[in-house]
Formats: structure tokens, C-alpha cells, sequence
């Protein structure tokens, strides 16, 4: 299947700006969570609950993005993902008490953060099948200048208009996604793999077979060993680096950091994954290197220099030294979330296998800070934290060798990867005569 010419750059910019309006904003949890427990004065774990449930929603609810996606496309995806984020912001403005922020707040804006973030990844796979690891890294570009921009926007917008009129502002800025997501048409392999799939049925039926689709492909993916072993070093990435995005400016601010050079460190993070997702996404697509190496690589020099952490929090230049090291070592690894399951699994349970791995992403977001949490307050010393980040970077390093040991212990013989090739151009093709007719 070729690209689609020229347009398959304006879905690729659409893709970057939605990661950038949308999904990166789950970075400036921190930031909510110190000016959470100045506005309602609540117990950290409580206060915590709220911005963990917000960090994991834009990835757990990554499966109900696929099942929206294989009923309709990735275009209606992402316009309601803008919907739904300005709609959660914005009745967020008019919450008095902190229990209602798990709904508007935690439900509703991280349901549209999934939206976004799942179809503008998905969209990529249908345009960009032979070059997936480099539109990738370009679109998570947009995810990285979001890291750098967000926390000191957030920031900027809490001293100014204070907790509630930040939220409203930031959902009038998340509502642009509609924008993105609207470029987004539909191309030739989402509309064929749509119509082999669903065909003419009606709306009730295309629900029933997408979701019964959906539930085979599960079942399908599931028996892949190396995915599973995949996905299981994505959920302890993902609790590894959702604990240190929501303790980190906490815990400087504790060292004597104000909360403006706190959310500069988070922001430095951003200047070094912008980076990282670039590296990671050409040297992915380079046969001698391959995302199956870097993945398991670069979790492990993250795991080594969290150890160190208490090394960097003499001053502000350490402190920010840390911050890029945090970028570069764990930017990478979201472009190779998308890059890894396309060659795991193939384009016909590639969205699928996206929701998956958000899905399980978005637990780890869900359960790692208050298990971080919890431990800092059994033991009083706010290190612990980053002792269990530490060691989820470490699993997930393991993880990653597994799964590249399971991949080659199956892989098929080069006649066979053709007939497979050839058999799922022979469906999309005849998916295409027929929508013709």
C-alpha cells in the first residue's frame, strides 16, 4: 500500500498538533497536584487519587478509543476528544470540592486526552506503513514541545486567574483539537480495512461487530507472546514514569526549589524528549539498531540515573540536568509504544494492539503514584518514591529483553512474512473493488 502523497503530511502535522493541545498536558499533573493541595487543603493520598486518575486516563481508556475507531475513523475520534476535553476543563471551572474533580476533572478531560492520543497514533499506521517509526518521532515531537510548554503555562495560568480560571482556559485550548482532527480524512487502507470489517451494516450492527471485532482481535493479540511480554514492560514504564512526573516538583520544592524552578524542571524534560523522540524514531526505522534493542536500553539508564537522583538535588542547574536526563531516556520509549506494536503485530490488529498497550499504560498511570505515595508516608522519606520508580524502570528493561528473545525464538521465515504480506494486500484490495461497486 503507498502513501498518500502530500496530504499524508497535513495528517502528520495534524497528528503532532493534536499530541501537543492534547495528550502532553497529562505532564503538568505535578503542577496540579501542588496547586490541588493549596486550593482544597485535602491528605496527600486523596489529593494524589485525583491527579493519578487524571495522569491514567489518557491510556486507559485507550481500548474505547479502538472500538470508536474501528466503528467509525480516526477523524470522528479526535474531534470528540477536543469535545470532550473542553467540556471536563471546563465544568472543572464550577467544582467547589475536590471529590468532583474525579468526574470533570479525572473522567471526563482524561477520556478525551485517550481519544486524542489514540487516534492521532492510529491515523500514522494508515498513512505511513513503511516509514511508521519516523512519523512517529515526528509526531511525538508535538508531545515533547507540550512537556516544555505545559508546566509553566499551567503555572503562569494559576498565579494569574487563580485554580478555577486556569481551568477554563486551558479547556478553551484543548477544544482546538476539534481542528486537528477534522484534517484527519480518512485514507485508502482505514477506508478499506472499515468496509472489509463492517461493510454497509447499519449503525446498530456496525456497534455489535465492532465490538465483538474488537474482542476477537483481543483474543488474537493476546496469544503473541512477545506483545505480551511488550506490553508488560510498557505497564512498568508507565508506573516507573508517572510516579516521577507526579512527586518530582514536589519533591525539589522540598529541597528548597520555588514552584517556578519545579516546573522548569519538569519543562527541561520536555527539551530533552523532543530530542529523544527523534533519535529513538530514525534509529527504530535503521534495521541495525531496531526499537526492539533501544527499547530495553534506554529503561535501564533510566532506572540507573533514578537511583542516583538524591546526587541532583543540590542546586538548580542539577536539578535541571535531571529534568532533560528524564526526557532523553524516557521520550523515546512513547514512540516506540507505536513502532514496536506495528512490527509485533502487523496493520490489522495494530489499533488494537495500541488500545492494549494504553490501556495497560493507563493503569500504570492509574496505581503508580499512590503506591509511591503510600511508601512515602510509611516510610517519611520522600526518596522511596523514586526507589520504586527506579526499580519499574529496572522490570521494565527485563521485560523488553524477553519480549526481543520470545520475537526471534518465533520469527517466521522471509517466504512466509511474504505471504502474509501478500494475503493482507489481497484483503485490502478486494475490500476496495467492492466499496467501488
Amino acid at each position: 500500500m503507498k502513501e498518500e502523497g502530500t496530504y499524508s503530511w497535513v495528517v502528520l502535522g495534524a497528528s503532532s498538533a493534536t499530541m501537543l493541545i492534547g495528550s502532553s498536558i497529562t505532564y503538568a499533573t505535578g503542577v496540579f497536584l501542588v496547586a490541588m493541595l493549596k486550593e482544597f487543603e485535602e491528605d496527600l493520598v486523596l489529593t494524589t487519587w485525583v491527579g493519578s486518575t487524571f495522569g491514567c486516563m489518557f491510556a486507559l481508556a485507550g481500548p474505547v478509543a479502538s472500538v470508536i475507531i474501528n466503528m467509525f475513523d480516526c477523524r470522528t475520534c479526535v474531534v470528540m476528544s477536543g469535545v470532550l476535553m473542553m467540556t471536563g476543563f471546563a465544568t472543572s471551572f464550577l467544582v467547589t470540592d475536590i471529590r468532583f474533580l474525579f468526574l470533570t476533572f479525572s473522567l471526563v478531560t482524561g477520556l478525551g486526552m485517550s481519544l486524542a492520543g489514540t487516534g492521532a497514533i492510529v491515523v500514522l499506521g494508515y498513512y505511513f506503513r513503511e516509514h511508521a517509526a519516523i512519523a512517529s518521532s515526528i509526531c511525538f515531537t508535538g508531545a515533547g514541545i507540550g512537556i516544555f510548554v505545559h508546566p509553566p503555562l499551567v503555572q503562569f495560568l494559576l498565579e494569574t486567574y487563580g485554580f478555577h480560571g486556569a481551568y477554563l482556559i486551558i479547556g478553551g485550548i484543548t477544544f482546538h483539537a476539534c481542528v486537528a482532527g477534522m484534517l484527519m480524512r480518512p485514507g485508502v487502507a482505514e477506508r478499506a480495512r472499515k468496509q472489509h470489517i463492517l461493510g454497509g451494516e447499519t449503525l446498530r450492527n456496525k456497534i455489535l461487530l465492532s465490538m465483538c471485532g474488537t474482542s476477537t482481535m483481543i483474543y488474537n493479540v493476546i496469544q503473541n507472546g512477545s506483545f505480551l511480554f511488550f506490553v508488560a514492560g510498557i505497564l512498568c514504564f508507565s508506573l516507573g514514569v508517572s510516579a516521577q512526573y507526579q512527586f518530582l516538583p514536589e519533591y525539589f520544592i522540598t529541597q528548597g526549589s520555588t514552584l517556578e524552578e519545579a516546573s522548569f524542571v519538569v519543562s527541561a524534560s520536555g527539551v530533552g524528549s523532543i530530542f529523544s523522540r527523534l533519535l529513538v524514531g530514525f534509529a527504530a526505522s535503521d534495521e541495525k539498531i531496531g526499537g526492539a534493542t533501544i527499547f530495553p536500553s534506554i529503561n535501564g539508564i533510566m532506572a540507573v540515573f533514578t537511583f542516583f537522583l538524591p546526587l541532583f538535588k543540590s542546586s538548580t542547574y542539577p536539578r535541571l540536568a535531571y529534568g532533560i536526563i528524564l526526557g532523553v531516556y524516557t521520550g523515546g520509549t512513547w514512540v516506540l509504544m507505536t513502532t514496536l506494536t506495528l512490527d509485533i503485530l502487523g496493520l490489522g490488529d495494530f489499533a488494537t494492539g495500541v488500545g492494549i498497550g494504553r490501556f495497560l499504560c493507563g493503569a500504570g498511570y492509574l496505581i503508580g503514584p499512590p503506591i509511591a505515595g503510600t511508601m512515602m508516608e510509611q516510610t517519611g522519606d520522600k526518596n522511596s518514591a523514586f526507589m520504586f520508580s527506579g526499580s519499574m524502570f529496572f522490570s521494565a528493561t527485563v521485560c523488553g529483553f524477553l519480549s526481543s528473545l520470545k520475537r526471534k525464538a518465533v520469527e517466521p521465515s522471509e517466504d512466509t512474512r511474504r505471504d502474509t504480506r501478500a494475503s493482507d494486500t489481497a484483503d485490502i484490495t478486494d475490500a476496495l473493488v467492492t466499496a467501488s461497486e
